[in-house]
């Protein structure tokens, strides 16, 4: 059996842990703290939520010196975006030949981790699942859906089917032979939802009562549609119903009617209650992922030529939060009258 290293036991990789350990793969995690990981392998990893309840055992590390000589098949980087670059550094010494390296964030950032391990072992993810952690040991999956992996240039070696076995057991998972098609559509409702939070306050249920706060989503969502069409990207539906497409056609009836969709997407059954990450990391006074959501897609504007006033003014904003020279308030949606309403 091929022995995986999952690095990151926070909402998304203690999921992973959990269900890929459950279903009898060879998991090992790295949670960097000796007391998080005395309790792990005292107690186990718990996850509740939308696939039941579930209690393993972990083999559990505290530090890359514990596992210095060891040689992984899989390495699974589930963190925060800022960290996986110098993670990838430190895990290229316990790689073989043949070992994939997979980033799971919620960004676009496959390229920059090929850099570091080389194309032939970055696999990139579109994360169908939501999660929060509510302890150390303890994790509740909020959300189902699908889940694509792939690699840079659509490079299919042996090791990818047997990851998308492991994937598998977490959620429908498919390999795409063109990653960012699929990462690019699940930024931009990240997008959408997680800066439009960020600056109000407010939860998926709430958001979805105020008119300013739905024209802003669109918003976003039609300027990051704008760059995809000057990179030539053709951008798939999200969860196979919403499709971006509409928001290039000059008719409104298609507009309003996307609209529509994307109230009924985040109001929907458990979501009406849920903060965005966003939102969770400012209100804990951590920096946010901003930069890989609507920060990505100003980059990529300027990089093509395309104006996108909102989703700069957005990642602005947030990093105003951030400096604590901004409050969260609903108001905040008022910077955007006469630019969208």
């Amino acid at each position: 059996m091929k022995k995986t290293l999952l690095i990151g036991a926070g909402a998304i990789g203690g999921t992973l842990a959990v269900l890929m350990k459950e279903a009898g793969y060879d998991i090992s995690v790295l949670c960097y703290n000796d007391e998080i990981k005395n309790l792990i392998t005292e107690k186990g990893f718990y996850l509740h939520g939308a696939k039941g309840e579930h209690h393993v055992s972990l083999n559990c590390y505290a530090s890359f010196d514990e596992f210095k000589d060891e040689k992984f098949d899989i390495v699974i980087i589930a963190t925060k975006f800022q960290a996986v670059a110098g993670l990838a550094e430190k895990v290229l010494g316990n790689l073989k030949e043949d070992s994939l390296v997979v980033g799971m964030q919620n960004g676009i950032l496959t390229d920059k981790l090929a850099a570091i391990v080389g194309k032939e072992r970055a696999v990139g993810v579109m994360i169908g699942f939501g999660a929060t952690r509510n302890a150390d040991n303890d994790v509740t999956m909020t959300s189902l859906g699908e889940m694509y992996i792939g690699m840079t240039d659509g490079y299919h070696p042996g090791n990818l089917d047997y990851l998308c076995e492991m994937y598998n057991t977490v959620l429908p998972t498919e390999i795409s032979d063109n990653i960012l098609r699929q990462q690019y559509s699940k930024l931009i409702i990240n997008s959408c939802i997680n800066a439009t939070a960020a600056i109000t306050g407010l939860t998926l249920g709430k958001m979805v009562d105020d008119k300013r706060a739905r024209t802003l989503y669109l918003a976003i969502a039609r300027e990051a549609m704008r760059v995809a069409k000057k990179m030539n990207l053709d951008v798939p539906k999200y969860g196979k119903m919403l499709n971006y497409k509409l928001l290039m056609l000059a008719d409104n009836a298609p507009y309003n009617a996307c609209c529509r969709y994307v109230v009924w997407l985040v109001s929907k059954l458990k979501y009406a209650s849920v903060k965005p990450s966003t939102l969770q990391s400012l209100e804990k006074g951590e920096i946010t992922e901003i930069e890989i959501f609507n920060g990505y897609i100003a980059k990529l504007g300027k990089d093509y030529g395309i104006e996108t006033p909102v989703n700069t003014k957005l990642t602005a904003m947030i990093h105003e939060i951030e400096r604590g020279e901004r409050k969260i308030t609903p108001d905040n949606l008022e910077e955007f009258r006469g630019m969208l309403f």
